[in-house]
């Protein structure tokens, strides 16, 4: 096995979940209507949250102060606020300034507080607070070799998303107080308490995240001994009763809630109730789930997401702030998600994880350190161009039980499967796992599917595509301002909606459906990107979700195959072989804007530049990953020559003995 090993810093954890303990005692009728307040107020009304009253709650309240319980990603603290300054990142950890509407952001942003006494070991994770030098000596750095514009596109990047997301945070927690409202109604003595996870719950969050929520109940308790399940019944029929009773609390509103509405996934493996308010705020209600809170706390023990009772650091940790922009590039680049056949959300996570624990990585962090931003550059630059080799996504990741340390064991020729007989074939795709650092032994989970070879070309592309761009951005002084700006521009250039989805459906409304298909290829082959367009979609019975699944194997699609002119992009229907193919799902790739090129008979379509773009990428990709194929078949069968039994013939066989030479023989001369 190809190994690669790291070690994270391991910090002890701490009792108690990432949401406030609700108590059991039932509200009074100023504290459900404060909840109903809350739940329609606008964004800028402040939000009362349930429990018992406080006589500290109007203090807080006047000071606008958020708590460490609240979902709010706060703020650096009442001063910085009345000042106009947000932070950055999550909690307003980032010393950066933003830079308010019709304001230009300074080029060289104030120094951060010094570090620690301790110097940062390698292995340990990496911290924005635990690398940066002295007050003075970063302002003298700062004078000598002021911020580049990939920096200041960072922080602004960074900025925007936290100030949306605090626009929107006193709507959720009032959404959520309304959600524990409906739990308390509808669960009686039964409900203990609602959990928050997810991205929220990580400081991790993007525009366009959902809040997701934990309802626990009884059954989780001390109840569970006694083998007391009836009282709420399964996870599903818990949620229908959480559905009614919100229905039930929004109907009492003046305008029937207007904004609010309701959907119940209940055939999905893990049921989930969705509550949404508007278009923008989404909260996902699930039942007992203790999954979800276990990786929280991982997070948090690690050092990878800040614990909701310490208080915040001066700057963010740096390995927070790649994942947020990685999960930011995977909603930008519009990146399947599980439930359309790619990989989890948790899955990335996890792997960004370890690319920042390695130890190059940490000495370049090291070195960039007295400029967050730049270090922030590099981690991303070691994340792109690790997984974006060719075997980057062909390997096992395992953490450690503790999480002091992981390993991403890369599948080669040593594996069990090739040793036990080498003369099977390789397969030239990749079979990425990665396993659940919070489940071990006999739990062991892998928590990435199956991903088909053209999914696995798509995310081959997106990932090289990032790091070549991040390749060229400006190590030190640019040649013309702007340089960083605008190739970080490119890196999070957003996709059009939908591009990376196959849809169960065609409409007239949708036009020519071009798109890219990965034809012809097999256990040893990597096969052709053909260019084609769909003409019809025939879902498998039962399945009635707006998209069709990545992997799926029984849909069908009918298309025409179009030869492309790859300097023009002009493309025109396929005169030989066979044009109109039948396939499925598993061979999509992405779809491609197409349009009419000339009339009649003899006229075709034409791509534009960003789907020829990604036509030519993907078809050198896939030059690469066959040649890549060539060499380990060659390298696999010359293994199995080597390891190859020879039989040896038996020195008493008589026909063995008759083609032995004759010493008599041998001797003669004709």
């Amino acid at each position: 096995m190809v190994r690669e090993t790291h070690t994270i810093k391991a910090v002890a954890a701490r009792p108690g979940g990432v949401w406030k303990e609700c108590p059991t005692k039932e509200e009074d009728s100023s504290d459900i209507a404060a909840l109903k307040a809350a739940a329609v107020a606008p964004a800028s009304a402040p939000v009362a949250t349930a429990g018992r009253s406080n006589p500290n709650s109007s203090r807080r309240k006047k000071e606008k102060v958020p708590s460490s319980e609240s979902i709010a990603t706060g703020g650096n603290g009442g001063s910085a606020n009345k000042a106009g300054v947000v932070g950055a990142t999550a909690d307003g950890w980032l010393e950066a300034p933003f830079a308010p509407a019709g304001r230009a952001m300074p080029a060289a942003v104030a120094a951060p507080p010094p570090p620690s006494s301790a110097a940062p070991a390698v292995g340990r994770p990496l911290s924005a607070s635990s690398m940066v030098p002295t007050t003075a000596v970063a302002a003298m750095q700062h004078a000598q070799d002021p911020a580049h514009s990939g920096e200041v596109f960072l922080m602004e990047m960074l900025a925007a998303m936290d100030q949306h997301m605090q626009q929107l945070r006193e709507t959720q927690q009032g959404l959520v107080a309304t959600v524990e409202l409906a739990c308390r109604r509808a669960l009686g003595r039964n409900f203990t308490r609602l959990v928050l996870v997810g991205s929220v719950a990580l400081r991790v969050e993007t525009p366009g995240s959902d809040v997701d929520v934990v309802c626990f109940t009884r059954r989780d308790g001390a109840e569970a001994a006694d083998g007391n399940y009836d009282a709420c019944g399964l996870p599903v029929d818990v949620l229908r009763r959480v559905h009614w009773a919100l229905t039930v609390l929004v109907s009492q509103y003046a305008d029937n809630g207007a904004n609010f509405s309701m959907e119940l996934i209940d055939d999905a493996r893990v049921p989930i109730l969705r509550v949404l308010w508007g278009s923008s705020i989404a909260v996902d209600v699930s039942v007992d789930q203790s999954r979800p809170v276990d990786h929280v706390r991982w997070f948090q023990r690690v050092g990878a997401a800040p614990r909701p009772t310490a208080p915040p650091p001066a700057v963010a940790p740096l390995v927070t702030l790649t994942l947020r922009c990685v999960k930011w590039w995977l909603r930008q680049r519009q990146v399947p998600r599980t439930k359309e056949g790619g990989l989890p959300t948790l899955a990335w996570l996890l792997m960004a994880v370890h690319v920042c624990s390695l130890p190059e990585t940490h000495e370049q962090a090291i070195i960039s350190g007295q400029r967050p931003m730049v270090a922030l550059l590099a981690s991303l630059a070691a994340f792109f161009h690790h997984y974006a080799a060719i075997e980057g996504l062909d390997g096992v990741l395992v953490f450690a039980a503790d999480g002091s340390s992981s390993e991403f064991r890369r599948r080669d020729l040593s594996d069990k499967c090739l040793k036990a007989n080498p003369s099977l074939p390789s397969s030239p795709w990749g079979e990425l796992s990665v396993l659940d650092p919070t489940r071990e032994g006999v739990e062991s989970l892998d928590l990435a599917p199956r991903v088909p070879p053209a999914t696995q070309l798509m995310l081959h592309h997106e990932l090289r595509r990032a790091s070549q761009r991040l390749h060229r951005v400006p190590k030190g002084r640019e040649l013309s301002f702007g340089d960083g700006r605008r190739v970080l521009e490119e890196v999070f250039e957003p996709l059009q909606e939908g591009v990376n989805a196959l849809p169960s459906f065609l409409a007239p409304n949708m036009g020519v459906m071009g798109a890219l298909l990965l034809w012809g290829q097999d256990n040893e082959g990597v096969g052709t990107v053909e260019l084609a367009i769909i003409d019809s979609i025939s879902p498998r019975p039962g399945w009635t979700a707006p998209f069709l699944h990545r992997s799926d194997e029984r849909s069908e699609l009918s298309a025409r195959l179009l030869d492309i002119e790859e300097r023009s992009g002009r493309a025109v229907l396929r005169k030989t072989n066979i044009p109109e193919v039948s396939l499925c799902p598993c061979h999509f790739i992405c779809r491609v804007q197409l349009e009419k090129d000339g009339r009649g008979a003899n006229g075709g379509w034409r791509m534009d530049n960003e789907s020829l773009e990604r036509f030519k990428a993907m078809k050198w990709c896939l030059t690469e990953r066959a040649a890549h194929a060539s060499a380990r078949l060659l390298t696999q069968q010359t293994t199995a020559a080597k390891t190859a039994p020879v039989e040896v013939p038996s020195a008493t066989s008589p026909e063995h003995m008759a083609k032995l030479p004759s010493p008599a023989r041998a001797s003669r001369t004709p």
